[in-house]
């Protein structure tokens, strides 16, 4: 008895001795991006760790998990960026808009009650998981003195790939956002690599300069170059979903959860949802611009568009997920609510077709689920994906701003009527589904083998080489100037060798006359 009572004591020690603290930070303002990672941080601390979360969505409360509320982003961001985005403006536009908010933004952040709170309680962490998107926050990491692990809701921007030695080329792996496709064209390609030096050259040092004012500004004034910090990342989760993202060569330090690490058990809908599915005889389809796209993003006449078309559709339903419950003229076959659990509905075999705004979450749900799609993509990696969608033939893309009564209806026409799109949607369903490990699986594993190990004997040498030396650029200089040397000098003594011909030949004739 004494034996056992030994064991199963050490046992529990070895579990608790294994158990962590851990800082995870998402703080960018997009519900998506949470929900992204919430199996992670409930899975970590389902195995024991301790997590204290800095998050703009709080999850339901955890005795494992010490929540941070970063809420009033929100409110900065639709305040400050809300306009551009609903104005659909590029890429460009959105950046320079962020980094004129970026003062009431930061300070936010950077002088947050809670965050101030942890600075000031002298907590230690073994480990840090931080979003790499906004500026700044990797330095946390240096204020307690842990190691930190890289996160991405999506493939990783170029920086992020470049911190671990990934390859990285402009043709082959565009910025999202730039909504370039499968085959760019010379113009695609120099409007990617102009984006990349305007990255490298402008918003990369922006961005530094940013995240360097506020944190030492709030945090320490001592502490190192927010760049210094990030290349030493310890190792970087992108979800990186391959239907998407054209396969790229990484490092050990690269984990790719593969998409769909938010794809949650199936549960049972609500009675009066179910009931309104199972009686859609005629099918239904299923409506949602995601949890940031809202009413304020369609004008009078695209609602009108949308109803108008939805009551032509008649005996067939829709289910809306849309905040403005009480839309003018809503017809009898469309039923609207503020929220829904889109896994689940999307799953129900009466869902004939998905009209989404094509965010990469919501996607590989409907992928999930096997269901064709019409994206109409609104701002962001929207287009980069529906664009996907579209060459892939298992959805169609309608852009918003060119919707009409008749386009709208000939594209859930297409959809709805024409096999490939499901034939080619059950395929990719089958090829996403099969994979040796689940994605919240590896992050799991990876996570813990952080703890335990590090990751220095994983590093690649090409993470510590610079640019010019990655691409062979003061190789290509030092054969440039030797292919011009041996040019010149060829030159030269070929003209000096046809000179001396020429004088030899002017002396033989010279002598052939006197004689």
């Amino acid at each position: 008895m004494r034996i056992l009572l030994s064991l199963i004591l050490f046992v529990s020690v070895s579990e608790f001795a294994r158990c962590a603290e851990i800082l995870a930070v998402v703080p960018s303002p997009f519900f998506s991006h949470q929900a992204t990672f919430r199996p992670l941080w409930l899975k970590l601390a389902e195995r024991g760790h301790k997590l204290t979360l800095i998050t703009t969505d709080p999850m339901e409360p955890n005795e494992n998990i010490t929540q941070i509320n970063y809420n009033g982003s929100y409110t900065i961001m639709n305040n400050k960026i809300g306009g551009v985005l609903k104005s659909n403006y590029n890429l460009f536009s959105i950046v320079l808009e962020f980094i004129n908010a970026s003062d009431e933004f930061m300070t936010y952040q950077f002088n947050h009650p809670g965050l101030m709170e942890l600075l000031n309680s002298k907590k230690k962490f073994d480990l840090m998981l931080v979003e790499l998107l906004m500026p700044g926050w990797p330095l946390l990491s240096v204020k307690f003195g842990c190691p930190f692990i890289g996160l991405s809701t999506m493939d990783g921007h170029q920086n992020m790939h470049a911190a671990v030695g990934n390859a990285i080329h402009p043709a082959i792996y565009p910025y999202a956002d730039l909504g370039i496709g499968e085959n760019p064209s010379l113009k695609d390609r120099l409007a990617s690599t102009a984006f990349v030096v305007m990255s490298e050259l402008v918003l990369n040092n922006a961005m530094s300069y940013i995240g360097n004012k506020y944190a030492r500004t709030y945090i320490d004034k001592d502490l190192p170059d927010v760049r210094d910090v990030f290349s030493n990342v310890s190792m970087i989760f992108i979800n990186s979903n391959p239907i998407f993202f054209p396969p790229r060569p990484v490092t050990p330090v690269t984990v790719n959860m593969g998409g769909g690490l938010h794809l949650k058990e199936p549960k049972k809908l609500e009675k009066d949802l179910q009931k309104y599915l199972d009686e859609s005889k005629h099918g239904c389809i299923y409506v949602s611009f995601g949890t940031t796209v809202n009413s304020a993003y369609l004008s009078a006449e695209q609602k009108e568009i949308f109803t108008s078309v939805f009551k032509d559709m008649a005996p067939m339903r829709i289910l809306w997920k849309f905040d403005e419950v009480n839309i003018a003229n809503k017809p009898k076959n469309v039923e609207i609510r503020k929220w829904l659990p889109q896994q689940d509905v999307l799953r129900h075999p009466n869902l004939k077709a998905f009209i989404t705004q094509g965010g990469l979450q919501s996607m590989e749900e409907a992928i999930d689920s096997a269901v064709p799609m019409l994206g109409m993509p609104f701002y962001g990696d929207q287009n980069n994906n529906v664009n996907k969608m579209a060459h892939k033939k298992f959805g169609l893309k309608l852009s918003p701003k060119e919707m009409t009564k008749e386009t709208l209806k000939a594209a859930l026409k297409e959809v709805l009527e024409n096999p490939i799109y499901k034939k080619n949607i059950d395929k990719l369903s089958a090829i996403s589904k099969d994979q040796p490990m689940k994605g919240l699986e590896k992050a799991v594993w990876w996570t813990e083998y952080v703890l335990r190990h590090g990751t220095q004997h994983l590093r690649s040498p090409s993470a510590d080489i610079p640019l010019y030396q990655y691409y062979f650029l003061d190789v290509i200089a030092v054969l440039a100037i030797c292919a011009y040397v041996m040019y010149k000098l060829t030159k030269y003594l070929f003209l000096s060798l046809v000179n001396v011909v020429r004088k030899l030949f002017n002396c033989f004739i010279v002598k052939k006359k006197k004689e």
